[in-house]
């Protein structure tokens, strides 16, 4: 595929991970933040099963590659659970701003997990995308009366999940490498699915469960189709083509279309301290980002 296809294909990936946000907020104490991470990953590994039967590749992955596969899920349903806890505190325009700073944290990360060089640039985008973080998470407020704030708590909640999505995705892409896109998505959803499931089952909310099923069908589909399963398909797919930092650059995209929802659907608050903090990490991770190529391969 081409670049101008990755392109378009990312962008309306982005589009879809973008509908999780106000949909989150929308069903904001209704249903249990875990019960919802939960249905997230079980459609999602759902959907995938038929695509992956027809491929022909259930089985487990090899025996040295199997921690890290319980890895990306682990920090896919620790992401997705601190999204939920946090979007309760803050609205669903901050929690897409936040949670997608995670290629600055890839950035921040990468040297001490995968021995990646951080250059001059990349050190003054990760200073002014972190400046844009603290610009958001303040709001235009004194910071000793924010303290007491229930937005301040969900933004740190929040960003702890960015951190939490930056270590998924840094290893996915060694694992998209060996395996297939679909391969890996499937198998981080179906592991995170079976870890919920276990927590659901013990803390004994079925019955909860069964009940959210019942009266939030639509938005239950949404989040674990067009939020989840598509988009992260076609993202573990892009790292085969592009660097893991270049397919991150595109969720600068999905704050802007969480926004656009939040307008549509949503009376949220847009405040030009958010603005402002928006146009500050998004310049962050544009020169954090600016150095890296394609990595070309030949389909």
């Amino acid at each position: 595929m081409s670049k101008l296809s990755w392109t378009l294909l990312l962008t309306a990936s982005m589009a879809g991970i973008a509908a999780f946000y106000p949909i989150t907020k929308i069903l904001d104490g209704a249903i249990d933040p875990f019960l919802l991470a939960f249905f997230r990953f079980s459609i999602a590994a759902l959907v995938l099963l038929p695509f992956i039967l027809y491929k022909g590749t259930l089985a487990l992955p090899q025996k040295r590659d199997f921690p890290l596969f319980a890895l990306v899920a682990l920090c896919g349903v620790i992401a997705t659970s601190l999204i939920f806890f946090g979007i309760e505190r803050a609205n669903s325009i901050v929690s897409a701003i936040l949670v997608n700073t995670n290629p600055l944290m890839i950035a921040l990360l990468s040297p001490f997990l995968i021995s990646e060089h951080v250059t001059k640039n990349k050190r003054i985008g990760l200073i002014v995308g972190f400046i844009g973080v603290i610009v958001i998470v303040l709001n235009g407020h004194d910071p000793v009366t924010l303290f007491k704030s229930e937005y301040f708590w969900g933004s740190l909640i929040l960003l702890a999940a960015a951190v939490s999505a930056s270590i998924n995705k840094i290893y996915a892409k060694g694992l998209v490498r060996i395996y297939d896109g679909l391969y890996v998505t499937f198998l981080a959803t179906a592991f995170g699915a079976a870890i919920l499931a276990v927590g659901t089952v013990l803390s004994g909310a079925v019955p909860q469960a069964i009940d959210a099923a019942v009266s939030h069908p639509l938005a239950l589909l949404t989040i674990g189709i067009i939020s989840t399963a598509i988009p992260w398909t076609i993202w573990s797919s892009s790292l085969k083509h592009l660097d893991v930092h270049v397919a991150a650059s595109f969720n600068l995209m999905i704050p802007v279309f969480a926004a656009l929802y939040s307008f549509i659907f949503l009376t949220e608050d847009f405040t030009l301290w958010m603005l402002f903090g928006m146009v500050l990490t998004s310049a962050g991770i544009y020169i954090v980002q600016r150095e890296e190529k394609i990595v070309v391969t030949t389909v």
